[in-house]
């Protein structure tokens, strides 16, 4: 099909005359609750499929559809001849006509397309919305347009004190209208969080299975589970992690490990927070640890916190407490210690898709109780779809001085093992 001169010249710099981006020439699907996907139809029966560029493949009964635009290749041309950036029919300036309305939070991505739902929080970047048609979902902050909320909510800015009251983002402005408007860049956004909800809706996690088997001349069975839940505020953070693993070769063990980790910290302005609390449960057997405890108070430091890229680092004393599952005779069985915790936690987007994350968490104890451990984690999450990704992790644990069993066997001192499995977010 021959394409228009003009089409191929403008799309090719990307804006036309006067320095307006293009319009997105696509499909769009508009649900009877206002809410706007632009993308492709696939199919038309008793539902519409339809791709979308946000929310992938949508399978939308007709009853839940108010509206479909259609745009062929030749109303594209005509379109673009006839551009007007300020008319409402430009996917940049279009609004539902709910939004301030009907109740509901919205959100605008940069695609052009409307969510309508619950705005959950924004923290690290990252906004948690729960639509009326996709569900919940996790977005990037630098992927949004504006957002509008219905109700009053929390906002805390850089170096002052939370705003209450109803917000708006557009573009590169948070405004605030509350007792006292306020009105400041983007930039110095630290988070929003809805006043006045409490329950499950407030929490966020994920939950990532890897299992592998083999028979023949060796039966292995290999099972990792990872887990995180996780309740945010725009200046305080609980999180809880899970990290299990089990292996058997042959009807013998040769791994078996169980961690959780806890942490509530405080953010005092865009670089600095507190961790009141932090507590580990750590158990391995095969490592001659019936079970390990550890908490520690302290303060953090965030080296890099912006749009895809953070890291933050922490430090601060703690107590830890030990009981092995055999000694030597004459040995104690338990050793309690004083200890120095040091932690980081990195994260890169390398592409939309693509992500690279590690954790590390190092703890100084007197000798009895190991002296140096360090586990890290270190992994590779491609995004497959919304919710649901495939994760590559490598885990290191390491022990200085492992306590000898009772039989005089030492366990190693290092531990590592790759995992690959499938993780789901909600």
């Amino acid at each position: 099909m021959k394409r228009h001169p003009a089409i191929l010249i403008l799309a090719a710099i990307g804006f036309l005359p006067g320095w307006f981006p293009l319009p997105a020439w696509s499909d769009v699907l508009v649900g009877t609750n206002g809410e706007r996907f632009v993308g492709t139809v696939i199919e038309e029966t008793t539902n519409v499929v339809f791709q979308s560029e946000f929310g992938g493949r949508l399978v939308v009964p007709f009853s839940k559809i108010r509206e479909i635009q259609r745009t062929s290749s030749i109303e594209q041309t005509n379109q673009l001849a006839s551009y007007n950036p300020h008319s409402s029919t430009n996917n940049a300036l279009w609004k539902p006509s709910g939004v301030g309305t009907d109740g509901s939070d919205w959100v605008q991505l940069k695609s052009g397309e409307w969510l309508r739902g619950q705005l959950k929080y924004i923290q690290n970047k990252e906004v948690e919305f729960d639509s009326d048609e996709l569900d919940q979902q996790t977005l990037k902050l630098k992927d949004v347009s504006q957002i509008f909320s219905a109700h009053r909510v929390f906002t805390q800015f850089a170096d002052r004190e939370p705003a209450y009251g109803k917000v708006v983002i557009s573009n590169e402005l948070v405004m605030v209208n509350g007792e006292e408007p306020l009105a400041l860049h983007r930039d110095q956004l630290i988070g929003i969080t809805p006043g006045g909800r409490n329950g499950i809706r407030d929490w966020s996690g994920s939950f990532n299975l890897g299992l592998s088997l083999q028979s023949g001349n060796k039966h292995q069975s290999t099972a990792t589970t990872q887990a995180e839940l996780a309740r945010r505020t725009p200046n305080t953070t609980l999180e809880f992690v899970y990290l299990g693993n089990y292996s058997e070769a042959n009807g013998v063990q040769n791994a078996n490990n169980n961690r959780v980790n806890s942490t509530y910290d405080i953010r005092l302005n865009r670089d600095w927070f507190v961790r009141v609390v932090g507590l580990e449960y750590y158990q391995d057997p095969l490592a001659n640890i019936a079970y390990r405890l550890t908490g520690n108070a302290g303060a953090g430091y965030y080296i890099f916190d912006r749009s895809g890229l953070e890291w933050m680092v922490s430090t601060g004393p703690g107590y830890q407490y030990t009981r092995f599952s055999t000694v030597e005779p004459g040995q104690a069985d338990t050793a309690a210690t004083p200890a120095w915790v040091l932690g980081s936690n990195f994260k890169q987007d390398i592409t939309k898709r693509l992500t690279f994350i590690q954790s590390w968490q190092s703890i100084f104890t007197q000798k009895a109780a190991g002296q140096y451990t360090h586990h890290t984690v270190s992994t590779l999450e491609f995004e497959i779809k919304r919710h649901l990704n495939l994760d590559v992790s490598l885990v290191w644990d390491y022990l200085n001085n492992p306590q000898v069993k009772s039989d005089g066997t030492l366990p190693q001192k290092s531990d590592t093992y790759l995992t690959v499995g499938l993780g789901v977010r909600f």
